[in-house]
């Protein structure tokens, strides 16, 4: 079986497929659950080939007619400094915005972020929104997306660094749930209740929102970085104050949503161009270091979007 350190040489390009130059590779938390032999969106990652990663990268050969030597391109690369794969596969990185971008902001943070809330959060102006893991790589961008759509913001997030963090991007208020009783402190900040729940947490944070929820509100289900490397799930038990506030609870995958990524980062990029929407960068650097990037990710001790940087 193959370890993160052995070399395997390059395939040969066969007709449609071409060869790329990893420079970036996204790390999520989704990797987690990839490494366990049960039933996910994806199967799990085959044993002795590259851990399954998006990256991003530069095209060195091409025998696909859309992708020539020389383009800035993104897609499911794996962990690996050369990848050989479909052009099919992949999607041009826009000229004007770093490579990385492709990774977080117009990638799989800003596409899950927005499809979160444009399809099922719906936020209107005036409407209060509660992000959870809200400092995250998505999470940060639901803060701004929910504050540009007019919503009344408040995040739940780790440290009193992450809360600066997330009002400095224009949330009302921000609760530490690691020093804060969260219903508690959410009962101060939303006497209005709560209108959106974006949740990428689940477990003990998410059941402490369901008593606030407003009649008719929505609850996106992003996330539960709170049971990825842990036990056994955590009930919910405030589960009914769905039923009398008639709540739309609703879990999606970006990744159901491909042909839908043009007109995401139609609405992304000039936000981004613009500097509207920021998006902290947590780079690791080297190959041999993403498995600590997990960790990272499952111990809550990045701060925004984890990334492994392979080369200039």
């Amino acid at each position: 079986m193959l370890r993160y350190e052995d070399h395997a040489p390059v395939p040969t390009l066969r007709d449609g497929q071409v060869s790329v130059k990893v420079k970036w590779l996204s790390l999520d938390v989704a990797t987690r659950g990839w490494m366990n032999d049960v039933r996910n969106y994806l199967p799990p990652a085959p044993l002795g080939e590259a851990m399954r990663a998006l990256g991003a990268g530069v095209v060195t050969e091409s025998r696909y007619p859309g992708l020539a030597a020389g383009d800035r391109v993104s897609g499911l690369l794996g962990w690996q400094e050369d990848a050989v794969v479909e052009g099919s596969t992949l999607r041009k990185v826009p000229d004007g915005v770093p490579l990385q971008a492709a990774l977080h902001v117009l990638g799989i943070s800003g596409q899950t972020a927005w499809l979160g809330l444009h399809d099922i959060g719906q936020p209107q102006p005036g409407e209060t929104v509660v992000v959870t893991a809200a400092a995250g790589a998505v999470g940060s961008l639901a803060v701004q997306l929910a504050v540009a759509a007019g919503a009344r913001v408040v995040g739940v997030a780790g440290t009193p660094e992450k809360c600066d963090l997330v009002r400095s991007l224009g949330a009302v208020g921000c609760v530490n749930y690691r020093s804060q009783d969260v219903e508690a402190a959410i009962a101060e900040l939303v006497s209005d209740r709560v209108d959106v729940v974006f949740d990428n947490v689940g477990g003990a944070v998410l059941d402490a929102l369901l008593p606030h929820l407003a009649v008719n509100a929505r609850v996106v289900l992003c996330g539960a970085v709170s049971r990825y490397d842990r036990g056994g799930p955590v009930p919910l038990r405030n589960w009914f104050h769905l039923l009398p506030n008639r709540v739309r609870m609703e879990g999606f995958i970006y990744m159901d949503h491909a042909d839908r990524f043009d007109e995401i980062e139609a609405d992304l990029l000039p936000r981004v161009r613009a500097g509207e929407l920021r998006c902290q960068e947590h780079v690791i650097d080297g190959l041999k270091a993403a498995p600590e990037g997990i960790q990272v990710l499952l111990n809550g001790s990045n701060n925004g979007k984890v990334l492994v940087k392979l080369c200039d």
